[in-house]
């Protein structure tokens, strides 16, 4: 099919802009968290979450100003606009790529997680079960976007459940010890931050699809700021009454495999029916992971057919057509290509894919925030506080210094993965740069 523009029939509501960023970002980070944050925190656990809100705040305010200056943009748009088209290239590609790596790594973690729940798939190779999911969210993927919006929605259901639950019934465990001074750990602030800020990452979800957002430039914004805040809200309690309900017995377990088993023995008691709603709360945290994963490949297929628009990427006429669905069917498939690219180098090991989702996102941060400030000399009509992009520099600053600091911590092989990435997206930028120039595609507005 040609590529022709959604309609307003084909595009979003806020609430469902909002809920597809939430989805993103409760993803596994907040479960996996939930033990880790307690062992090197303690109570100050849940505090970390507030002080990354405070602290990605400033960025969270420049993304949103972009948004309002060029609703029908992203990533690429915001750096392409306001300094040029190769920055705004580096900004889309940077993002686009690495944002897959996050999608394999939820859906990894989802896979091994079902896997301790149904001894059955066991005898499965792990690789196949994760090739038919991203499989599966491929196809998915390529329906209209409403029964897209319509699976989010069934994932948040999964999502909600475990969390509140805990939320809920923990408050009938908490005990005023776990929340006194001795439970302070001081000296794992530091090596907290990183799971912080990699768990909340997802808010620019909106970004990618703005365009498909009614009213993208009061709702696009809108949807940025409301899900980053809600989410900050839910994982500071979530953490907080966790811990607050089993203190050190929090703190002794090994993985977030054991969190559930430990609470629900302290809630009713080792029973039949304990078990049985163990595994319930498992799956439920499974399949909320893999609603994160379905969100991003949901979301970020429009980052790469925003560069074909450009034509900056080879075969660019393919991944600007539709399908009946209008959906860019190439560029799905492009994302599960890269998917199992990611499965294959990584062997399965999750830190490279979190070294890497996190270093494309950040990367695409700063060259956002950079456009802010060129906004404001480009835009003096627009009331843009300097404030705001200087302070989300510093943000984009600390998040850059955590990244930085996991390579030196967790090896540098990631690295090359996404230097590789790089180098393909760059090759194709130059070798096809002189056809933009010749024949240059408009926006979509």
């Amino acid at each position: 099919m040609s590529a022709l523009a959604p309609t307003e029939d084909h595009k979003i509501s806020l609430t469902t802009a909002i809920l597809i960023n939430i989805n993103i970002m409760l993803g596994a980070g907040i479960f996996i968290n939930t033990p880790t944050l307690a062992q090197r925190a303690g109570v100050l656990g849940a505090f970390m979450y507030i002080l990354v809100g405070v602290l990605m705040l400033p960025l969270i305010l420049s993304i949103a100003q972009l948004l309002k200056l060029h609703p029908a943009g992203g990533f690429y748009t915001f750096a392409q606009k306001e300094m040029n088209p190769f920055m705004g290239f580096l900004s889309g590609w940077s993002y686009f790529t690495s944002k897959i790596a996050s999608c394999m790594l939820m859906i990894h973690v989802s896979v091994t997680l079902l896997q301790h729940i149904f001894p059955v798939l066991g005898h499965i190779h792990t690789f196949i079960l994760d090739f038919l999911v991203v499989c599966l969210f491929s196809a998915l993927n390529l329906l209209n976007i409403k029964a897209g919006s319509a699976i989010q929605k069934m994932f948040i259901v999964f999502k909600i459940f475990p969390i509140f639950f805990a939320i809920l019934a923990g408050l009938f465990l908490l005990q005023p010890e776990n929340f006194s001074y001795s439970q302070v750990k001081w000296e794992g602030l530091q090596t907290s931050l990183p799971l912080v800020i990699y768990a909340v990452i997802g808010f620019e979800a909106a970004c990618s699809m703005s365009g498909k957002i009614r009213n993208a430039q009061k709702n696009a914004p809108l949807a940025v700021v409301v899900s980053f805040t809600v989410v900050i809200l839910i994982a500071t309690l979530y953490q907080s009454v966790f811990y607050g309900a089993l203190g050190q017995l929090l703190v002794a377990c090994k993985s977030h495999c054991d969190i559930f088993p430990v609470f629900l023995n302290r809630l009713m008691g080792s029973t039949l029916l304990t078990d049985k709603f163990e595994g319930i709360l498992h799956i439920a945290i499974a399949t909320s992971t893999l609603g994160a994963a379905y969100g991003i490949i949901f979301s970020n297929c429009w980052n790469l057919h925003v560069l074909a628009q450009n034509q900056h990427v080879w075969f660019s006429r393919i991944f600007t057509r539709f399908n009946k669905n209008l959906i860019p069917a190439a560029c799905v498939l492009v994302e599960g290509s890269l998917c199992m690219i990611y499965l294959f180098v990584s062997q399965g090991v999750l830190i490279p894919l979190q070294q890497i989702g996190a270093l494309g996102c950040v990367i695409a941060y700063s060259f956002s925030v950079a456009s802010l400030l060129r906004a404001r000399k480009h835009n003096p009509e627009a009331t843009i506080s300097k404030w705001i992009p200087l302070l989300g520099i510093a943000s984009c600053a600390i998040l850059m210094t955590a990244c930085i600091r996991s390579f030196f911590l967790n090896g540098m092989s990631s690295l090359v993965i996404y230097a590789v990435l790089l180098s393909i997206g760059i090759a194709m930028y130059f070798t096809t740069a002189y056809r933009v120039v010749q024949v240059p595609v408009p926006q979509e507005e």
